[in-house]
């Protein structure tokens, strides 16, 4: 019933569990963050999962000013990056705290390695950002306006 060498037969276990890259199998609800409503197709919430799922948690998660609300108190799924967007900051000082805030925030998630490629341009109303996320499954862009 047992392996003749347990302690053999248990460091071959954690070397292939260590080996092993995570795999984000997360589900979400697609969701239209300028019109701040989920999306409907007929009638029906549209269920994502893997990657896309993971593009929603992060701009959820960039949606989601630290301090504001009571429920997101005591977790760490937050940001805090009003202040910056909207303060009257030197440019450069602005996007390295964005990249900072927003790469602690992101990197809590096990399945997002890095945030790389940073990109911010301005217009008269908007701040976009741009940026490739890592994952164990691979890299995409995301780009997020604020």
């Amino acid at each position: 019933m047992f392996p003749e060498n347990v302690q053999e037969y248990l460091e071959e276990e954690e070397v292939i569990l260590m080996d092993a890259a995570p795999t984000y199998n997360g589900k979400a609800f697609l969701y239209d963050f300028k019109k701040g409503d989920f999306i409907l197709e007929n009638g029906k919430l549209v269920q994502v999962e893997g990657l896309e799922a993971l593009k929603i948690w992060i701009e959820k998660l960039l949606r989601t000013e630290k301090f504001r609300f009571k429920i997101y108190e005591d977790v760490e799924y937050c940001v805090t990056i009003e202040d910056l967007i909207g303060g009257v900051w030197p440019p450069g000082f602005v996007e390295a705290e964005l990249r900072r805030e927003i790469t602690e925030a992101a990197i809590t998630n096990p399945y997002i390695e890095d945030l790389i490629e940073w990109k911010f341009e301005r217009d008269s109303s908007y701040l976009h950002i741009y940026f490739t996320v890592l994952t164990p499954e691979g890299a995409f862009e995301m780009g997020v306006d604020f």
